[in-house]
């Protein structure tokens, strides 16, 4: 696996990995120019994405019916330097007329078995999350790799 980013002025970069470019920077008040997430903030974009490809992947060998997956993530920050996540906090949003059994099943699979950026992120700070169902909170769980 490679990446690569290239400045572009103040703080914002160009990430590109295989060809697919990202704009990275931060926020005005912290002297730059907005024009993309900051490094931070795509790690919650990684854990998000990356349980979220094995819960859709499972979901769909097991042939439940899913019709939507929305993934929030928050994280809270330490007020060291350098400032790092104290512990983040996951809801996955899953729509469709899956089993209750299967949803959470799904979801403990990849936050205990599969998702290889929860478990790097797992060794700085805990990681929590709940199962919503077509807007019902059904289970909640912790990372445990």
């Amino acid at each position: 696996m490679e990446a690569n980013v290239k400045w572009n002025t103040k703080l914002s970069f160009t990430g590109n990995v295989r060809g697919h470019e990202t704009q990275l920077d931060t926020t005005l008040a912290n002297g730059s120019l907005n024009r993309g997430p900051s490094p931070k903030e795509m790690l919650l974009n990684a854990i998000s994405a990356c349980a979220g490809m094995d819960i859709a992947s499972i979901l769909e060998n097991k042939k439940e019916p899913l019709l939507t997956l929305d993934i929030n993530a928050k994280a809270n920050m330490t007020k060291t330097t350098p400032s790092y996540f104290a512990d983040i906090h996951l809801i996955y949003k899953i729509g469709g007329e899956v089993k209750k059994d299967m949803a959470i099943k799904a979801c403990e699979a990849s936050m205990t078995k599969y998702c290889g950026v929860s478990l790097m992120l797992s060794k700085v700070c805990p990681i929590t999350y709940d199962v919503v169902l077509n807007g019902e909170k059904i289970f909640s769980g912790e990372s445990k790799f």
